[in-house]
């Protein structure tokens, strides 16, 4: 089996553009695809191999919890990837296209979507590597959330006590409103900031309700805007965060 890893040229990427804007179905539109993904000129080859990868589940009606499993076979399929290349939208393109297709078909669909073009350039299709692309993506966001909340040696308290390197990949994304609401912003590409965060939530009750998450997210972003948070220690990051619940939760128990 051809385990060679490929993306595809900016040529293809505009060129799938351009089909986009010209179809008038989903159908049309993978239909061009495939004519420009199969002409071997529109096609990159990387100077690696990736083998096979793990097939992703997407569960029953798109069901967003499963991708607690499908993110780590993502990162584990990848590896750590530097930043240069983990923001190739060249990269993200053609997993969305060919890698991964089976699972992008079912998991974001686009025959219901009446908004499907718009569905398209979000989750299948990266024309810009913005912070706010990468956690949309529907590839990119599996390997972006896992590689920033990743814990190898099990030191922090969720991975500890599951004994699961992945187990704040799995927090994260136990519910879809997390990820934008942690990642979608600059505080979210602090790694010890997003654990204890993802620490605070995983409490349950108040603290993971979806407002109240937010809420918390706001808050910790006006404090960014005059601390550096990527310089405090864990104690003084959960002060930061058990601050900010107070302030914006008075009832909290």
């Amino acid at each position: 089996m051809d385990m060679q890893a490929r993306a595809v040229t900016y040529g293809a990427l505009r060129d799938i553009k351009s089909a986009l804007d010209a179809a008038s179905s989903p159908d049309d539109f993978f239909a061009e695809t495939e004519v420009i993904l199969n002409d071997p000129q529109n096609i990159l080859e990387l100077p690696l191999n990736l083998g096979v990868p793990d097939p992703l589940d997407p569960g029953a009606q798109q069901a967003s919890a499963r991708d607690e499993n499908n993110a780590p076979l993502v990162y584990e399929y990848l590896g750590a990837l530097d930043r240069a290349n983990a923001s190739d939208r060249r990269l993200w393109t053609f997993l969305a296209f060919v890698t991964f297709r089976e699972y992008m078909e079912k998991r974001w669909p686009l025959e219901q979507d009446k908004n499907w073009k718009s569905r398209v350039e979000d989750r299948w299709l990266m024309l810009n590597a913005t912070r706010g692309k990468l956690v949309r993506h529907g590839i990119a966001r599996l390997w972006w959330v896992t590689t920033l909340t990743y814990d190898v040696t099990c030191q922090h308290p969720l991975s500890r006590a599951a004994g699961d390197p992945f187990a704040y990949t799995r927090e994260a994304f136990h519910r879809e409103d997390r990820i934008m609401a942690l990642f979608d912003r600059e505080s979210g590409a602090l790694p010890e900031l997003v654990r204890s965060v993802l620490d605070h939530i995983a409490q349950g009750g108040a603290f993971s309700d979806e407002k109240h998450i937010r809420a918390l997210m706001v808050e910790i972003t006006l404090v960014y805007g005059y601390r550096d948070l990527g310089t405090l220690d864990k104690a003084e990051m959960r002060k930061v965060i058990d601050g900010s619940f107070v302030v914006q939760h008075p009832y909290a128990v």
